[in-house]
């Protein structure tokens, strides 16, 4: 089992279609971005929240009311995703604005602009999220945030997360599809795994997207492409401006 958080070619190809496109039409007009992409300044502030109408900007499909009128139960308006989000920046004490703009521009990706909390194309089993992590994270995720509900639907797994079936995945899993804990997610993934990339003034700044590119590639450990980009594009040009 990989170690990514994301190997689907479903997001892929869902992110270039459908979806990408509230990115493109977010981040149009956006040509002053790329010179922010080459600042090494980096935002910090002790007080970072996204506001609602922040979020309707970076993805206006997901602002209407309807937009998950005929979708399944994972999906998830703008306005029932800002307090989660909100939440975990407090909880993961983030500071810096360029984490934060790269962690949902990562979550919106991944997620399908919010329409995808499960990967039900994994056969393993247990891949799910906002940033669509795989079973060995979500278990982990899991397990810190739940111990207690995690040892008991782990049973004889407890001692090795690989060893769970699909079925177990899926109830494990389940404990972090919440809204809180499912969009905080990514946050949770950048502090805990990919610390190095938390708190250092010279990854994740302001406005570069090539630390973003970096992030990807090197922390998450997944493939970096246009469509990702697009999505940073536009929550680099609307989120805390």
């Amino acid at each position: 089992l990989s170690n990514k958080i994301v190997v689907t070619n479903k997001n892929k190809g869902k992110s270039s279609a459908d979806d990408n496109s509230d990115a493109s039409d977010a981040s149009e007009d956006s040509t002053g971005e790329s010179e922010n992409s080459s600042s090494g300044g980096a935002s910090t502030s002790s007080a970072l929240s996204i506001t609602a109408d922040q979020l309707n900007q970076a993805n206006p499909k997901a602002a209407s009311d309807s937009y998950c009128s005929s979708s399944s139960d994972q999906c998830s308006t703008n306005a029932a995703a800002v307090d989660p989000i909100n939440n975990a920046i407090s909880k993961y004490g983030m500071t810096r604005r360029g984490e934060i703009v790269a962690v949902v521009a990562n979550m919106l990706f991944e997620s399908g602009a919010w329409s995808e909390n499960i990967n039900s194309e994994n056969s393993e089993g247990g891949q799910g999220t906002r940033c669509m992590m795989m079973w060995n994270y979500v278990s982990q995720y899991a397990e810190e945030l739940h111990p207690d509900e995690y040892k008991q639907l782990m049973g004889s797994s407890s001692g090795s997360a690989d060893s769970a079936s699909t079925s177990v995945r899926s109830k494990v899993m389940d404990l972090v599809l919440n809204p809180d804990d499912t969009f905080g997610s990514g946050f949770w993934y950048l502090v805990t795994v990919a610390t190095k990339y938390h708190n250092d003034d010279s990854k994740l700044r302001d406005g570069n997207v090539d630390d973003f590119k970096d992030y990807v590639q090197n922390g998450i450990e997944t493939d970096y492409s246009s469509e990702r980009e697009k999505w940073w594009t536009a929550a680099n040009k609307y989120l805390l401006v």
